[in-house]
């Protein structure tokens, strides 16, 4: 292994979610400390440095044309090779798109699959891909820095795909960060093939070995970066000093509801009022108080019927701010909101949610968790369902630990909670095992061993 003295790093970062624990100015000194000069493209105003070695660049978000979605389309679904591994996600998306697009559905079941297995039709897509969309924006940017290697935060988004597809023209090796458990699954294939893969867990190795014909040595496991922050017990306080801060009752117990996105789920609204119903008609065994926490990609006009009700405090992941809104994201996160939330997830009595990467953060504290499997009154189709999210690969894995439980209708709602009120040790062998298998470790040292990787990867392709 060379040294990599003088290499230049280029790191892309399409988005902003989970940037501090991955990307910091702390873990930037670490990466120049090795002897890299890093070229951070990214979002306006997402993060700063003083370090000489770094330089900042706007990551320009460069929308996929008509042409590249449909040759996307041809590649990912008409010629698909069916025959291969496919995630339950992927076959549940596939199904919807041949329920909305029957013309593309019948192609695909005739065409598409008696060519799907043919060397020439996929170097045929791959030549259109890489000379149709070999995007020019980037050109100047590799060739005044010339990186040596670049390392993308988040490779299944589309704004990154003209960086991959110039990177890989240039031979340059390319490193991929899985920041989601579900990416792997319910995500179609990158144009271009990285040299390796960063992902959380052994779960998403296999994924990434059986779906996308990685090589066992080319995926490594880092745990979950963006989790560390829960280890630090430092940061918890007394339960008293906690509701006193969110100006909640000490003397009643705490239910947490965690929305998702709005795209989650049309029942939500419905779902939170349901909750709130039932604290005021003492359903409960317990007096209790409904946290609500918004996603940090849901707005709050969404529950507004809850505002300034009894027993009710509402929580939001930041400050509300425009900086990010082309990524979706309606508020800012720092350290202490990062904080809140671990101190949020320690004392919650229950925590509700549909089907969301909470339920994990959940579990790191033993915290009891009811997901929400039923539409309230609303008869949605399956593709806007709740339920469609318990059929999904990455959350199979979590229905499976019996270490959560799924309400599949308002009593059960009721019930459940009741159930954990009354012991909240109940399940918390299979809220373990969904640790042990979603997180890898629970040292609060995934970003250094993601920091090792990259730095070892920079080491092993340095010519």
């Amino acid at each position: 292994m060379t040294a990599n003295n003088d290499k230049t790093l280029l790191i892309v970062l399409p988005y902003g979610i989970g940037w501090k624990s991955i990307i910091n100015e702390k873990n930037l000194e670490i990466l120049t400390n090795s002897g890299l000069k890093i070229i951070l493209l990214c979002e306006p105003n997402m993060i700063e440095s003083n370090n000489p070695n770094v330089e900042i660049k706007t990551l320009k978000k460069i929308p996929r044309s008509k042409s590249e979605i449909a040759i996307g389309l041809l590649r990912n679904y008409v010629f698909a090779d069916t025959s291969k591994p496919h995630s339950e996600t992927l076959k549940i998306k596939i199904s919807e798109l041949d329920d909305s697009h029957p013309f593309l559905s019948l192609i695909r079941k005739s065409a598409g699959r008696l060519f799907a297995k043919s060397n020439a039709v996929k170097n045929i897509l791959e030549w259109f891909d890489s000379t149709l969309f070999n995007n020019s924006e980037y050109e100047d940017l590799f060739n005044e820095h010339r990186p040596d290697f670049v390392f993308v935060t988040y490779p299944f988004s589309f704004y990154t795909y003209p960086i991959l597809r110039y990177a890989h023209k240039s031979k340059l090796p390319i490193l991929g960060y899985v920041p989601s458990w579900d990416n792997l699954t319910s995500k179609w294939e990158v144009p271009i093939k990285l040299n390796k893969l960063l992902v959380w867990n052994n779960i998403m190795k296999n994924e990434a070995t059986n779906f996308l014909d990685y090589s066992d040595d080319c995926v490594l496991i880092t745990g979950v970066p963006q989790f560390d922050i829960h280890s630090n017990s430092s940061l918890l306080v007394d339960r008293k000093k906690f509701l006193q801060n969110l100006n909640g009752q000490e003397n009643k117990k705490i239910l947490l509801y965690a929305t998702g996105t709005a795209q989650l789920s049309d029942s939500e609204p419905f779902i939170v009022k349901m909750i709130y119903d039932m604290i005021q008609n003492n359903e409960f065994d317990y007096p209790c108080q409904l946290l609500l926490r918004v996603h940090p990609r849901r707005s709050l006009s969404d529950f507004k019927d809850l505002f300034d009700k009894p027993d009710v405090i509402i929580q939001t992941p930041g400050k509300e701010s425009k900086e990010f809104k082309d990524s979706g994201y309606v508020w800012k996160s720092d350290f202490t909101d990062y904080s809140i939330l671990s101190n949020t997830l320690h004392h919650a009595d229950v925590m509700i949610n549909v089907a969301s990467t909470i339920t994990i953060e959940s579990c790191l504290f033993d915290t009891p968790v009811v997901n929400i499997g039923f539409d309230a009154n609303l008869k949605p189709d399956f593709n806007r369902s709740v339920k469609r999210h318990f059929q999904y690969s990455h959350y199979i894995d979590i229905v499976k630990s019996n270490g959560v439980k799924i309400a599949n209708s308002e009593t059960e709602l009721n019930k459940l909670i009741n159930r954990y009120l009354n012991d909240p040790t109940l399940d918390s062998d299979g809220r373990n095992l969904i640790v042990d298998n979603q997180c890898s470790f629970r040292d609060g040292k995934s970003s250094d061993r993601l920091l090792r990787y990259i730095i070892d990867f920079t080491k092993e392709y340095s010519v």
